[in-house]
């Protein structure tokens, strides 16, 4: 791993982390992040993608030191970090989170609903820890901690569109990102707005805000949002579908003000009208990509459970694996118990990869980077 940082290397990152993680070596993994902290980027110093990657390099160390219950060694960090850079808010933010979760001061209480917990609770969404990262950072800790961003007069989010190929688990995220944050979860489809009647669905758009904000804090989960909302530059657009996209834009303005928040999913955001994902609407595009290497191997391990079996090597298919969707993990799984069954023979790692290489992902690197910068193309 000898100059690491260079453009090309810097992207293997992710990939080297994973791998230590699976192989329990913890204090490997640190050292890894820690040289990416203290990078020096060289050439690539203000490239945006160099300085992401180590602010989220940074957030998976205060993770992963939560994770493993290190609490006083993430607080050191965290402190450190903000007497560095006062003017980054997630380290504020997350160092109050850490001194209650310490004890160290009293816990905070949400006057709208029950006391907020310190920790931050992803049970079963194993690996993406990018991914788990960047909805601490740029979504649970502005709601969490509002005061502190209003201080630095950041924004709090008021929607959020997670856009990707079908299959990776973006309704399961959703849910899981209601729970962390402790708000009542909608899930709407666009079949439950749909009317015979002329203005029907604009009336039923504004009851569903309503109740949302009735039920605050809501989180409102529009699956293929972009049959709720399609652009109105689309050819053969009728006035009546006009009128209900002007009808969500209306509604949407006010959310973060009612504690609502909006959650779009979709696999295919540039469809979705261009005033929708403005600033102040749908502003936080979060890319959900195929399950990372530590991803999937938990999901193979979670598929095999309870099956005959040899030892399997999950480190091994999870790197055969790469782009593969949790569907396909779990196609894959399911063909190889056939197999075995069929021999009358335990499932091994080989039966298991035969069925890698009888079934190809729908996906490949270069599909799924096209389809991650869609949002910024469109």
């Amino acid at each position: 791993m000898e100059n690491l940082f260079t453009e090309e290397t810097a992207k293997q990152i992710p990939y080297y982390l994973q791998k230590l993680l699976l192989q329990g070596r913890k204090a490997d993994a640190l050292r890894l992040l820690e040289k990416q902290i203290e990078a020096d980027g060289g050439l690539f110093e203000d490239d945006k993608d160099f300085k992401e990657g180590k602010r989220i390099s940074w957030l998976l160390r205060i993770d992963l030191l939560r994770e493993w219950n290190r609490l006083s060694e993430a607080l050191a960090w965290t402190c450190l970090e903000c007497e560095i850079n006062p003017t980054n808010v997630a380290a504020q933010a997350l160092k109050e989170q850490l001194k209650r979760q310490l004890k160290l001061v009293p816990a905070k209480t949400n006057t709208v609903k029950t006391q907020f917990q310190p920790t931050l609770n992803w049970d079963g969404v194993a690996g993406m820890r990018e991914l788990k990262a960047i909805f601490e950072r740029d979504i649970i800790l502005p709601l969490r901690e509002p005061e502190i961003y209003e201080l630095y007069k950041v924004t709090l989010p008021n929607g959020v569109l997670l856009y990707g190929p079908p299959g990776c688990g973006k309704t399961f995220i959703a849910r899981k990102l209601a729970q962390v944050l402790n708000y009542n979860f909608r899930e709407i489809k666009p079949s439950d707005l749909g009317s015979i009647y002329v203005h029907g669905a604009q009336e039923k758009i504004g009851k569903l805000f309503a109740d949302a904000k009735a039920s605050a804090p809501c989180m409102l989960f529009l699956d293929e949002i972009e049959a709720f909302v399609p652009s109105r530059s689309g050819f053969g657009m009728s006035h009546s579908y006009q009128a209900e996209v002007n009808e969500f834009l209306v509604h949407l303005n006010e959310c973060e003000k009612n504690k609502i928040l909006v959650v779009g999913a979709t696999n295919l955001p540039n469809l979705i009208d261009p005033a929708v994902r403005r600033p102040g609407r749908l502003d936080k595009k979060i890319f959900v990509a195929p399950p990372d290497l530590e991803a999937r191997a938990e999901a193979m391990k979670l598929y095999m459970k309870d099956r005959p079996q040899t030892e399997i090597d999950f480190i091994q298919l999870a790197e055969q694996t790469e782009c593969y969707t949790f569907a396909e993990l779990e196609l894959i799984v399911n063909e190889a118990a056939r197999e075995a069954l069929g021999n009358r023979k335990p499932i091994s790692t080989e039966t298991i990869l035969k069925s890698v290489l009888k079934n190809k992902p729908a996906h490949n690197p270069q599909l799924i980077e096209k389809m991650r910068t869609a949002v910024d193309e469109g």
